[in-house]
């Protein structure tokens, strides 16, 4: 099933033009158009894969920034004090492929249990 498509701010678009004409000329060189007589479907499968791959790269660099801002309000615990001891990776299959980031893991210091924030995390939502 596909993704859901939402409007895109035309200030985004407009960066997305230049984006996509600096794709074409990576793709196909100077002139930035396939050679004459190239198939649409091959046309397709290059955007689809370049488009794809931007996508998957800016959920993935989405997560990955938004789980180092974990706010302190997550590790607030009453009576107790929350470290910070490691992070794990956290792969996610999506329609543009994996995307995986690094997510915080603490522990209690007294309780000495797993502790997971309250938030929801940046997964799949529960449905």
């Amino acid at each position: 099933m596909a993704a859901a498509r939402r409007v895109i701010d035309p200030e985004l678009q407009g960066r997305l033009r230049e984006v996509a004409a600096e794709v074409r000329r990576v793709l196909y060189g100077e002139a930035g158009c396939p050679e004459w007589g190239t198939r649409f479907r091959e046309i397709e499968q290059d955007g689809m894969s370049a488009g794809l791959e931007l996508a998957r790269l800016v959920m993935e660099q989405s997560v990955s920034e938004q789980a180092q801002r974990m706010p302190v309000s997550a590790t607030e615990v009453a009576d107790d004090e929350v470290l910070l001891v490691r992070t794990k990776s956290s792969p996610l299959q999506t329609e543009a492929g994996t995307v995986s980031w690094e997510e915080p893991q603490a522990e209690l210091k007294q309780g000495r249990k797993a502790f997971f924030p309250p938030t929801a995390s940046a997964g799949a939502e529960d449905g």
